[in-house]
C-alpha cells in the first residue's frame, strides 16, 4: 500500500512546484509589462526595485537547488533583454573581460558621484542603468572607495610618506579622492593586479602622481615568488568576495607578512543578504562570497597572535560592506 502512497505525495510535489512557477513566472510577466510600459523613470524604479526586494528573498527562502531553478526561468524570460538593455548588467552578465565585477564596472558606479559620461543605452536601458547603479551594492562601492581614500589620508597624517600597496587594484580610483595621492605625499604607491587593461588606465590616469603599477596575480603573493617589499598600508577591497575562506586566510596572512612595524592590512567584503542579491545571480551571472564577522575574524587566525598589535571590524555606512583592519606591533 505505500506505492501509491508514494506516488500520490509526488504527484502533490510536483503540482505545488509547478504552481510556485506559474506564480514566479507571473510575477516577472508583471514587472516586465510595468518597465515597458513605464511613462517616466520614477515608474520603472519602482517596479525594479519591487523586483529586486522579490528576488533577494526568493534567494534567502528557498534551497540553492530551487534557486537555480528559479535563475533559470528569469533567464528563459523576456524579461531579461529588457534589463540586458542596462549596460551595468548585460557587462556583468556577459563578461568581456572574463569575468564579473571588472573596472570597467566599477567606473559606472563611480561615474555618479564623478559625474563622468554613462555609457550609451536606449531609453529604458538607461533608466534601469540609473537604478542599479545607485542600488545598494553599488551604493555600497563607493561607500568603500571613500572609507579607502579616507584611510590613506589618516596614515599620511600619522606617519610621514608612507608606503602603500594595493592588491587587485582595478583602476585604483581612491586616488580621485584622496589627497595624500593626488599631492604625490605617499613614498610609495603600488597597484598590483592581474588585469593589464586595468593597470594601464592606471598609469595613464595616476602615473603623474608616483603611482607604480605591477601586473601580476595576487597568488604571487602566496608562494613567495613575488617580493614587493614592506609597506604601511596593504588593501584590498573587491578581490575577498571572490576568495574562499582557505585563500582569503592565506592571503591575509600573506598581507601581514608584508606589514613594515606598526603597518596595517585592511579587506573589504559584502555582507550577507545585500538587497542586490537575487538580482545579481539571476540577471548579471554575479556571484560573491559574503562573510559576515565571525568569517572575517577567521581570516586572521594563522597570524601569530604575539605579532598582531590589534584586530578591527567596522562597516560603510549602508551596511553593505564589512571591512577587517589588522595592525602589526
Amino acid at each position: 500500500m505505500a506505492a501509491p502512497t508514494t506516488a500520490v505525495g509526488k504527484q502533490s510535489t510536483l503540482q505545488i512546484q509547478q504552481a510556485t512557477e506559474e506564480l514566479f513566472v507571473s510575477f516577472l510577466d508583471d514587472i516586465q509589462l510595468r518597465v515597458t510600459n513605464a511613462a517616466d523613470e520614477q515608474v520603472v524604479h519602482q517596479a525594479l526595485d519591487e523586483l529586486f526586494g522579490t528576488l533577494r528573498q526568493w534567494k534567502l527562502d528557498t534551497s540553492e537547488a530551487d534557486w537555480q531553478n528559479f535563475v533559470q526561468l528569469c533567464r528563459q524570460h523576456p524579461l531579461k533583454e529588457l534589463v540586458h538593455q542596462d549596460p551595468f548588467t548585460f557587462r556583468a552578465f556577459s563578461k568581456p573581460r572574463g569575468y564579473a565585477g571588472d573596472a570597467v564596472m566599477m567606473d559606472y558606479i563611480y561615474g555618479r558621484e564623478e559625474a563622468w559620461e554613462p555609457p550609451a543605452a536606449e531609453p529604458v536601458g538607461a533608466q534601469i542603468f540609473n537604478f542599479t547603479t545607485s542600488a545598494p551594492a553599488s551604493e555600497g562601492v563607493r561607500c568603500r572607495r571613500a572609507a579607502i581614500a579616507r584611510r590613506i589620508d589618516r596614515l599620511a597624517d600619522e606617519k610621514p610618506r608612507p608606503h602603500i600597496l594595493s592588491i587587485a587594484a582595478g583602476h585604483l580610483r581612491e586616488a580621485e579622492l584622496s589627497s595624500t595621492l593626488r599631492r604625490g605625499r605617499a613614498g610609495r604607491m603600488l597597484a598590483l593586479d592581474a588585469d593589464s587593461e586595468s593597470l594601464d588606465e592606471v598609469s595613464r590616469r595616476y602615473s603623474r602622481f608616483g603611482v607604480e603599477t605591477l601586473p601580476t596575480k595576487f597568488r604571487s603573493l602566496l608562494t613567495n615568488r613575488c617580493d614587493v617589499g614592506q609597506f604601511d598600508l596593504v588593501y584590498s577591497t573587491g578581490l575577498f568576495d571572490y576568495l574562499d575562506q582557505r585563500v582569503g586566510s592565506r592571503l591575509v596572512t600573506s598581507m601581514f607578512q608584508m606589514l613594515r612595524p606598526g603597518g596595517s592590512l585592511i579587506v573589504a567584503n559584502f555582507l550577507p543578504g545585500v538587497r542586490d542579491i537575487g538580482y545579481m545571480e539571476a540577471y548579471m551571472d554575479w556571484q560573491l562570497i559574503y562573510r559576515n564577522r565571525r568569517e572575517m575574524i577567521e581570516l586572521t587566525m594563522d597570524i601569530p597572535e604575539e605579532e598582531i598589535q590589534d584586530v578591527r571590524l567596522f562597516s560603510e555606512e549602508n551596511l553593505n560592506i564589512i571591512f577587517l583592519e589588522v595592525s602589526r606591533n
